[in-house]
This record gives structure tokens, C-alpha cells and sequence, in this order.
């Protein structure tokens, strides 16, 4: 059984509803399309959503009756409603807020941004959007494995794959490169939650390491790297400069 939350995607185009559809799914939401407004305030009658995303490139009139629709229905009133838009549309964001949407999103999407106001909108516990990853992360306090595989990166952290994760509150020294990188990067963590190796694995085991004040342009390069994995192939590409750290004068 799937645990994404259930979107309401509301997009006229097929190419809008496919590139909101594929970012929400990869960033963990189960993502429902409609064309229009009535339409998804008729799916909306029979399905729980926790929001709605609104392609609002659309003519002004066409849009403003969209809203008050989406603001007035019984069955989608309530919702969060996050808009997606070109800048400079017809409409301003103050205009857009008091309207009753509840956050303006610019396309091309900055995910991190994109992932925090959903995940806030939505109830989602997690702060920054994770990337699969798979790199080796050496460990500098000499412990039985020196040298551990990442399996998942965010901004916030990594995830360690090890049969032996150490106690909770274990505050490590971490190297590692990132993929596509080539700086080394040097930082601690503090391990934040484990994960044993059972009969049944519901996860991998290892143990998650929360970043312990990670420098600006650490988190920089790390944002781009996710951003790249996830949605790399829909619009966004990085140039190599995003993948070097920041040198000292």
C-alpha cells in the first residue's frame, strides 16, 4: 500500500499535467490529474486530496472564474491551493494570495522550494527533498567500518547502508564526493535514526545522519546535485560551476 499523500493536479495542457504529475510523484505524492476546475472539483467529491496544484497559465478571466470556483466548492474549499505559474502572469501574487491561494510557485520549479512549501502545506514531516545516491562517505572516528555506502542524499542529510549503524546522538566526522562533483567535501553529522537488519527488511539497514552546520555553499552544491537526479531530465540542467564548492579567498 502506498503512503504518498493523494494531490489534485489541475492542468489544461497533456504536457503541463505530465510535468507537475512526474515532479510530485518523484518527491513522494500520489498525483491525480484533472484538466479543469469542475473536473477536479468533481474528483475531489469522490476522493480525499491533502492539496490541490493549479497550472495557472491561463487567460485572466479564465482564471480568476477557476479560482473562485476552487474557493467556493464545498469539496476543495478547504484545501491547501498551491499555484503553479510562468513569471509575469496576467495576475499578480498578491492578487493570487488574496484570492485565497495559499503559496505561488515559478516555473521553472526550484525544487527545495517547491518541496518545502508542499511539505508544509501538506503535513509532510520531511523538510528537504532526497535523491537515491550511491557513494562511499568515509568516517574519521575509526569505527569498525571506516568507509560506508550513501544510498540517499538531501540537504538536511545522508543515509548510510551498514549492518552495525551506531548508537543515536553519535556525532561523526564525514568525507565524501559527491557524483558529477569534484571537491571534497568534509563535514559532521549526528546519526538520527537507525534501521536493524531484520528477518523482514522494510528498509535498508543503516542509520540516517543529520548535516551538523553545513557551510551555504556545501548545502549549495548538494541542492543542485538533488535537483539534477530528480527532475534533471524534465527542464532543469545544471552548469559545472553548481557542482564545485565555493573556494576561500
Amino acid at each position: 500500500m502506498s503512503d504518498k499523500k493523494q494531490v489534485l493536479v489541475i492542468c489544461q495542457s497533456a504536457a503541463s499535467q505530465m510535468y507537475l504529475g512526474v515532479v510530485l510523484n518523484r518527491i513522494w505524492y500520489a498525483p491525480v490529474l484533472a484538466k479543469t476546475a469542475m473536473e477536479g472539483v468533481d474528483i475531489a467529491r469522490k476522493n480525499p486530496f491533502s492539496l490541490i496544484a493549479f497550472d495557472a497559465d491561463l487567460p485572466e478571466q479564465e482564471l480568476r472564474s477557476s479560482l473562485a470556483l476552487l474557493r467556493s466548492d464545498e469539496a476543495v474549499k478547504k484545501l491547501p491551493l498551491a499555484v503553479f505559474r510562468a513569471s509575469g502572469g496576467s495576475i499578480s501574487q498578491e492578487a493570487l494570495i488574496a484570492q485565497g491561494c495559499s503559496a505561488v510557485l515559478t516555473k521553472p520549479l526550484d525544487l527545495a522550494l517547491v518541496y518545502g512549501v508542499l511539505s508544509r502545506l501538506s503535513g509532510q514531516p520531511r523538510t528537504f527533498p532526497r535523491a537515491a545516491a550511491k557513494f562511499r562517505v568515509e568516517i574519521e572516528e575509526g569505527t569498525p567500518e571506516p568507509v560506508l555506502t550513501c544510498v540517499n542524499i538531501s540537504e538536511g542529510g545522508l543515509y548510510l547502508r551498514t549492518h552495525a549503524p551506531l548508537k543515536e546522538h553519535t556525532v561523526l566526522h564525514l568525507k565524501f564526493t559527491l557524483p558529477l562533483g569534484a571537491e571534497v567535501i568534509e563535514t559532521a553529522g549526528e546519526v538520527v535514526r537507525t534501521a536493524q537488519l531484520e528477518a523482514r527488511m522494510h528498509a535498508e539497514p543503516g542509520m540516517g545522519i543529520q548535516f551538523i552546520d553545513l557551510p551555504e555553499a556545501t548545502r549549495g552544491q548538494i541542492r543542485n546535485y538533488v535537483q539534477w537526479e530528480l527532475i534533471g531530465d524534465l527542464d532543469w540542467e545544471p552548469k559545472a560551476d553548481d557542482f564545485r564548492l565555493l573556494r576561500k579567498e
